[in-house]
């Protein structure tokens, strides 16, 4: 059985590439979202399918309201 995790950066760059944004902020995003989902799963297989769709719904948030703070 493999256990190994997807590789991280073809992900980062890969929704990067989707979203028209730099790597380092993609990179930030999934990382973020991916350690906020990390603190309370007991099982981690599949964080970065979770991370991703969180990451797509931050980023559609922000491109149609913008970021926040931004008034």
């Amino acid at each position: 059985m493999n256990l190994l995790q997807p590789d991280q950066s073809r992900i980062v760059e890969s929704l990067a590439l989707e979203c028209h944004i730099s790597v380092t902020e993609m990179a930030n995003l999934y990382e973020g979202a991916r350690a906020e989902l990390a603190l309370g799963a007991r099982i981690t297989k599949y964080l970065h399918i979770f991370a991703i769709r969180n990451v797509l719904e931050t980023f559609d948030r922000r491109h149609l309201f913008g970021p926040v703070g931004d008034s």
